[in-house]
């Protein structure tokens, strides 16, 4: 008997597209209450973007929390200070890539902590906002923003399965 790995992502998004607003509403509150620092670095982040690509950058941090929880993997809260790590490391990252050369999508997939988690929720975001008609730098925003966000919450989950294992 074969193993079909599951890709808890996909089914995620599939998931989330499948509810109505309302049931997507009851998500995002619990999301709010459960992680206050991570969507309160996500609200800041408003004015920076289109409604709809706001609430494209808040929809995949629902979405991957969900795909964890799915998968088993509680996501503890997010501290400010993970934040501020993730940020400052990605700006570095982001800084040197963009020396060499510029940011394009693959770029910024390339230096991705997930490429594949990274494509999938970009492509979701390109599909569900505006993305697509933004300038150049607009999109290389959204995508620095989406990858951050990525690894703050991927982090936040290895931090939890290292409690687990100590």
């Amino acid at each position: 008997m074969t193993q079909t790995k599951k890709d808890f992502v996909a089914e995620a998004i599939a998931d989330y597209e499948a509810m109505t607003a309302a049931e997507q509403g009851k998500m995002v509150v619990q999301i709010l209450e459960d992680q206050p620092v991570l969507m309160g670095f996500i609200t800041n982040l408003a004015d920076d973007f289109s409604d709809s690509e706001h609430e494209a950058l808040v929809d995949s941090a629902v979405i991957l929390i969900d795909a964890f929880v799915a998968a088993g993997i509680p996501v503890q809260m997010v501290p400010h200070q993970m934040v501020e790590e993730v940020i400052n490391e990605k700006v570095d990252q982001y800084n040197k890539k963009d020396e060499h050369e510029e940011l394009s999508s693959e770029a910024v997939r390339d230096v991705s902590d997930s490429p594949l988690v990274f494509e999938d929720l970009k492509n979701r975001a390109v599909f569900k906002s505006n993305l697509s008609e933004e300038d150049e730098a607009g999109r290389q925003n959204f995508n620095i923003v989406l990858d951050t966000i990525i690894s703050i919450i991927e982090r936040s989950a290895a931090a939890t399965m290292e409690k687990k294992t100590d």
